[in-house]
């Protein structure tokens, strides 16, 4: 087991200097730099809390709560920081499965 957990640091070193994960890293950095990007995440994440805590208490949502989370959205989206980061998580994310079905794919082979 203790060859498994090497390999497995391997592969982690591995992912973590392959471009993808340093774009990450810096498309995040630059996210957490830039003040009206995090605050653009802060207001997002609290209105979405705000809907979702409606939703369970099956109370109505005003259309000025859904109006509010449609313009953040929007705002999120336009704004050229946090669109690098998305789409730097995209191409991470797809990197990560690749990784996960080809370990997979052994599995079955073997099972």
């Amino acid at each position: 087991m203790e060859h498994l957990i090497e390999l497995a640091h391997q592969l982690g070193s591995q992912i973590a200097a392959h471009p993808r994960t340093v774009l990450l890293k810096k498309a995040q950095k630059a996210v957490n730099e830039d003040p009206p990007a995090t605050q653009l995440i802060k207001d997002y994440h609290t209105q979405a809390e705000k809907i979702t805590q409606l939703e369970r208490q099956r109370k109505p949502i005003e259309p000025q709560d859904k109006h509010k989370l449609r313009d953040i959205e929007q705002q999120i989206s336009t704004n050229e920081k946090l669109r690098e980061l998305t789409r730097c998580q995209v191409d991470f994310v797809e990197m990560m499965r690749k990784v996960k079905d080809a370990i997979d794919e052994k599995l079955e082979m073997e099972a």
